[in-house]
């Protein structure tokens, strides 16, 4: 697999994740069909899979840019664990939820506190490339550069605030990730041959 294939697989995966996003809040969220969440899920387990698995192989491919792809892999590898355990924990913790409670809140709080640090996580990434486009390139390119590093700030901080707070930061916080997943795709789509997302200094 050649290096802007992999390119295109992580801007692909990401565009996924956000699709999947859109579509679990518009649709699943509301409808009776027990099947759609676990389906959802599952579409999101691959796409993360394969956002983690190119990301760290772009990482070893290119040690001089280890940390932006290295940062993009533990995103994908946080979401999912994130997700494995809504797959795997979230119905048997429900049904002794009415005696204790206690496990499901452990449980919820557990993944939610993981998708957290996985968009905190992308958003440092999407730092990085944002500021490395916004460095090079004709006028689209910075506009995309600018975006992607904006995208980034808004989830590193909304995103630290949901971890530490414990008020309900789940739908800011939620809402930054997605749109940072955006950016970053964008970004690397943008860029073509990828050759700034490869050498960000």
């Amino acid at each position: 697999m050649s290096e802007q294939a992999s390119i295109r697989a992580v801007a692909i995966a990401l565009l996924a994740t956000v699709a999947s996003q859109i579509f679990y809040i518009t649709v699943v969220s509301g409808s009776e069909n027990e099947m759609l969440r676990p389906l959802t899920w599952f579409a999101e387990l691959i796409a993360f899979l394969v956002l983690a698995t190119v990301s760290f192989a772009l990482g070893m491919r290119r040690p001089d840019n280890a940390v932006l792809w290295t940062l993009v892999g533990i995103s994908g590898l946080l979401n999912l664990l994130q997700v494995a355990m809504g797959l795997s924990m979230f119905a048997p913790a429900m049904k002794v939820s009415e005696s204790l409670p206690e496990l499901f809140d452990a449980v919820l709080a557990g993944a939610f506190f993981l998708y957290f640090l996985a968009k905190f996580t992308l958003g440092a990434a999407a730092v990085m490339l944002g500021l490395s486009l916004f460095g090079k390139g004709g006028a689209v390119t910075k506009a995309v550069g600018a975006i992607c590093a904006l995208s980034g700030l808004a989830a590193l901080g909304l995103n630290l605030v949901a971890m530490a707070s414990r008020a309900d930061w789940t739908f800011l916080a939620g809402g930054a990730g997605t749109l940072v997943a955006a950016a970053f795709a964008a970004a690397l789509l943008v860029k073509g041959r990828g050759a700034p997302a490869t050498h960000p200094s």
